[in-house]
Order: structure tokens, then C-alpha cells, then sequence
């Protein structure tokens, strides 16, 4: 079609023109353009390309294209492929659902052991919540689907990953202390680990975290975040910087991925000060014992203490 724009234009002569009905360009083959592109491609001006299916799927063989591009290759190619194409796609079927499962209970479960109302309504609760889950992933299904993908893959599971990890570490190795959790492993598993481990928890990770985070930190603010897209005018994939709206997405998506780690944090110190100490609980345990003494009971014979002496 590009071609065939650029002849009536006057930027093509009818001499470098393959033979073709000009009025219907589906009459050109695949064969007659790529040889035709190969004695006359590079003496048309424009940006003309061979037509490579496969070079073309290729390129694109990453992230879910890797499922669905290079692996269904390979199943052709193997003796009997429509089985194991089946085969293929069930295990792509089974592997999202156990995800799935994983997920929803890894969600649900923390918060009906935390809130009691949430557990007496424990069918309620998770099929709103799958109903939810599935009306976000109706967006992945759009023809922009795509991009929100990439959105959700590249800054919804690194930057939060890597605060978390860090409040993991710091929590485990200074605050519950790193030998009493080397204690805690000695009594699960019978012996106790290296004490290299200590010390690794609580600087050699501990600082690896913190110098990641602070790399990633510092290149996302330096550099605008991008996006592949097609340019349709020059038959490639180009990088573009995300909207406005687009990064306030991002920014939103990393709050609420790490934001219930110091809510949790929060809440916790929070109720820890509600708590009545130790001494006040313990008062009203016990009676108030009267400390005054008191004359003890004779306990001698009657006859005795009458000044009568037994005959």
C-alpha cells in the first residue's frame, strides 16, 4: 500500500513498479514482492521493508509473546503437533488458574484471620472479591491491554518488591534479633545454622537492599519511564514516555503495593500503646491482705487455762 501511495505521488516511477493490478494490491504476492525488493528495494526512497512474518514475530519474543510465539513454534515443528499444542494450552490454562488460586488466598486469608467479620462471611467475601479481580482484568483484555500489562509487570512487583524485602530484613535481623531467630531454626531443624548467617542479615543484605533500592530510586527520577509502541510509519517499535495520567497509575501502583507494610507497622505500635502495662493488668488479681497481726489462739487444754489441775 505504501508502495503503491508513493507511485501515484509521482515518487515512484512506473519502471521500479512490480507487476501487479494497481487498482487491487492483493494481487501481489508474497514471493513477487520480496523478489522485487531484493533488485529494486534499495532504489525507492521511503521506508520500505521486506515483508518477514517470521523475522517480524521474532523480534517480539518477549514476555508473553515468549508463550505464545516461540514455544507454539516449536510445538509445530515437533511429529504430532496438534497433541501437543493441546497439551500446550492446558498447561497454560492450569498454570493460570493455580496462580489464580495461589494469589486469591495469599489476599484472602490474612485478612479474615485479622478481621473476625470477614471470616463469619468467608463465601461472600471471596466471591466479591474474585468478581472484583475480575472486572480489573477486563482492562488487560482490551486492544491497549497490552501496555497496562507492561504497566502493572514493570512497577507494581520491583520498586514495592524491594521495600518490602528491606522491611523484612531490617524487621527479622534488628528488631525480632537475628540469634533469636537462629534460635528459632535450631529448634525446627535440629542444628543450628552458621553464625555468618547473622551477620549477613544484618549488614550484607540489609545494605545490598538499601543500595538497590536507591539505584532504582535514582533512575526512575532521573529517567522518564517509557513504553514500547508501534509506529505504523515506520514499521518499527519506538520507545514513548507515559503520560501524566499514566504516571500517576505508576506512582499509585507502588503506594499501594508497600503501603501495607508501615500501615501494619503503624497499627501495631499504635496498639501496643492502648495496652494497659503489665502492672495495671495485674492489679485486682489479688485481694488486699490485711497486714495488722493478730492474737493467736490458745490452743491448750481447757481444764489449764481455768487453773484446774487434772487429779
Amino acid at each position: 500500500m505504501e508502495l503503491l501511495q508513493r507511485h501515484r505521488e509521482g515518487l515512484v516511477s512506473l519502471d521500479l513498479m512490480p507487476s501487479f493490478n494497481h487498482s487491487d494490491p492483493e494481487t501481489l504476492g508474497l514471493e513477487d514482492y520480496r523478489n522485487w525488493f531484493q533488485q529494486h528495494g534499495r532504489n525507492v526512497s521511503g521506508n520500505l521493508t521486506v515483508c518477514d512474518l517470521e523475522k517480524e514475530m521474532q523480534t517480539g519474543v518477549e514476555g508473553t509473546g515468549l508463550a505464545f510465539i516461540a514455544f507454539t513454534e516449536a510445538m509445530t515443528l515437533l511429529p504430532g503437533s496438534p497433541f501437543w499444542s493441546a497439551l500446550f494450552f492446558l498447561m497454560l490454562l492450569n498454570l493460570g488458574l493455580s496462580t489464580m488460586f495461589g494469589t486469591m488466598e495469599g489476599i484472602l486469608a490474612p485478612l479474615r484471620d485479622r478481621f473476625k467479620s470477614l471470616a463469619k462471611h468467608k463465601i461472600k467475601f471471596t466471591i466479591i472479591s474474585c468478581i472484583v479481580g475480575f472486572v480489573i482484568g477486563l482492562l488487560f483484555t482490551q486492544r491497549c491491554g497490552n501496555y497496562f500489562v507492561t504497566m502493572f509487570d514493570d512497577y507494581s512487583a520491583t520498586l514495592p518488591l524491594i521495600i518490602v524485602v528491606v522491611f523484612e530484613t531490617f524487621s527479622v535481623s534488628w528488631l525480632y534479633g537475628a540469634d533469636r531467630f537462629l534460635d528459632d531454626i535450631e529448634v525446627m531443624l535440629g542444628w543450628r545454622p552458621y553464625v555468618v548467617y547473622k551477620y549477613l542479615w544484618k549488614y550484607v543484605c540489609l545494605l545490598a537492599m538499601l543500595g538497590l533500592l536507591a539505584a532504582t530510586a535514582i533512575r526512575m527520577f532521573m529517567k522518564t519511564p517509557t513504553y514500547m509502541s508501534w509506529n505504523q510509519e515506520t514499521a518499527s517499535e519506538v520507545h514513548l514516555p507515559y503520560p501524566g495520567w499514566a504516571l500517576a497509575v505508576l506512582a499509585l501502583l507502588i503506594i499501594f503495593a508497600m503501603l501495607p507494610v508501615p500501615v501494619g507497622f503503624i497499627h501495631s505500635v499504635l496498639q501496643d500503646r492502648r495496652k494497659p502495662t503489665h502492672r495495671d493488668t495485674e492489679t485486682g488479681r489479688y485481694s488486699i491482705v490485711n497486714t495488722d497481726e493478730t492474737p493467736m489462739t490458745d490452743m491448750s487444754d481447757p481444764d489449764q487455762r481455768n487453773g484446774s489441775v487434772p487429779s
